[in-house]
């Protein structure tokens, strides 16, 4: 019986186990059917990825394409305002030369009007009383020519012909000239009213432009004061130091460095500017006047550009404007030597004049003469030769204008040496450096017309200080000069 119990066991057993095998087979399916999921879900997870990686390399593309178009469009708008810019300069320049040919074609014979007026004037000194009412009067009216060739000349200077001429310079000085000149040109309805300072730092730079810029600060705030109310105008003049601070503050129409400086403020209470009208007010030609030519402040940045100065501008509509301008103060202390006037100087012996206009010969001939001195003329270079020939032993010294006809003065000057080499030659003209581009060897000197009875004698007195020849010169009390 034992042994068939153990019989049917195994049957027994083979037929549970046959049941439970069904449910492994099920799990194994969906193992399978899982793992063929997971395929698909890590292809699927694969190619989207490559999708986002393939996405990411355009968006890059196109990343750097719009970076590369931005690049392309900014240096095609940097180019047209390059282009816009030289057109402009090259309108401007059209402009300046034209301007420089009109100066040029009327410098040279205004020059010797000036210069007669201002040698007979200077003649006039000398034949009244000093310090007499017609003394002053003869005074005032060399200082008014000298202006009138300055400024004439500086024409030449805005259109970049010329070098300025450089000295230095109280801008006190300058604003009181400029007020007394002024008092009767104003409007009547517009006063001047002067606060400066006791002592201002002295400043280098050329005194005609200086005064330029002064002038047209000035009449461009009487412009700026309408009629029916009372205008009024204060400039103020001081020295001041600018720091950084000062440095970060607005309203500066041209940079600055630090250091001190000269300044002199020009404010007005007329009707203000907006700040359309502020942005354009230094653009060449641009005004707001019907009858203005638009190029006082152009001349005034121009000229504080060249002196190393600087410009702030506040305005208001209704409310005036202020202009404060800045030149750099001089480190040193001005030496007043040379307002000391020269003791009257005499001396003998033959000085050769060549000049081809009478009224500018004339006039060098009585200055001369009053120095104690015989005049030879001559109207041109053969005539100058031909006379130097005759009496080179004679002649001390010459005179030699630059513009000559038939010959010109740098040929002449080189005939002149070729005959005797020991005479010297001084160079006039009106060219704010007579010899330049002539190289001249062996030029005395060199003399700027038109020019004052001042300027002549020391000139004649530096260059005939050692005797040459037959010539000596002597002090006023009939001492001979030495070197």
């Amino acid at each position: 019986m034992t042994g068939l119990r153990r019989s049917k066991a195994p049957g027994a057993t083979g037929k549970a186990g046959v049941g439970k095998a069904l449910p492994v087979r099920e799990a194994n399916e969906y193992l399978v059917l899982a793992t063929l999921h997971a395929q698909t879900l890590a292809e699927a997870s694969r190619q989207a990825a490559a999708q986002v990686r393939e996405t990411n390399e355009h968006l890059v593309v196109a990343t750097v394409q719009a970076q590369v178009m931005v690049e392309l469009a900014e240096q095609a708008t940097a180019q047209l305002a390059y282009q816009a810019k030289v057109e402009a300069r090259m309108v401007q320049a059209q402009k300046l030369e034209s301007l420089g040919l009109l100066s040029s074609g009327v410098a040279h014979d205004f020059n010797n009007l000036i210069t007669t007026i201002i040698g007979y004037t200077g003649l006039g000194r000398l034949a009244v009383a000093p310090g007499s009412d017609l003394a002053s009067y003869l005074e005032a009216i060399e200082r008014s020519a000298l202006k009138a060739g300055e400024l004439t000349r500086q024409l030449q200077a805005y259109a970049g012909q010329g070098q300025r001429q450089i000295a230095e310079v109280d801008l006190g000085i300058v604003v009181k000239e400029i007020s007394h000149l002024l008092t009767v040109s104003l409007p009547g309805h517009v006063s001047l009213r002067l606060d400066l300072a006791d002592r201002v730092p002295f400043v280098k730079g050329d005194p005609t432009q200086i005064f330029q810029i002064v002038m047209n600060l000035i009449t461009n705030a009487a412009e700026a004061c309408p009629a029916g109310i009372e205008g009024r105008i204060t400039l103020r003049t001081c020295g001041q130091e600018i720091d950084q601070a000062s440095l970060e503050a607005g309203d500066w129409v041209l940079p600055m460095t630090l250091g001190r400086y000269a300044t002199l403020e020009v404010a007005d209470n007329g009707a203000g500017m907006t700040a359309k009208t502020l942005a354009r007010i230094f653009e060449p030609f641009f005004t707001t006047k019907q009858t203005g030519h638009g190029l006082g402040l152009a001349a005034v940045i121009g000229i504080l550009r060249g002196h190393g100065g600087g410009l702030r501008v506040v305005s208001q509509p209704g409310h005036g404007s202020c202009f404060t301008l800045f030149l750099p103060a001089m480190a040193e202390p001005r030496s007043l030597a040379d307002l000391e006037p020269l003791p009257i100087w005499r001396g003998h012996g033959k000085l050769l004049i060549v000049e081809p206009e009478p009224a500018v010969r004339r006039q060098a001939r009585h200055l001369t003469e009053q120095l104690g001195l015989t005049v030879l003329e001559a109207r041109d270079g053969p005539e100058a030769l031909a006379c130097f020939r005759s009496h080179h032993k004679e002649v001390a010294l010459v005179i030699l204008a630059r513009e000559l006809p038939s010959l010109g003065g740098a040929e002449a000057f080189r005939a002149l040496r070729a005959i005797d080499g020991r005479v010297p030659v001084i160079l006039s003209s009106g060219y704010r450096q007579p010899d330049a581009g002539l190289a001249l060897d062996g030029l005395a000197g060199c003399l700027k017309t038109p020019f004052r009875a001042a300027e002549f004698q020391g000139l004649l007195r530096r260059t005939l200080a050692t005797p040459v020849g037959p010539f000596r010169a002597a002090d006023p009390a009939g001492a001979p000069l030495v070197p």
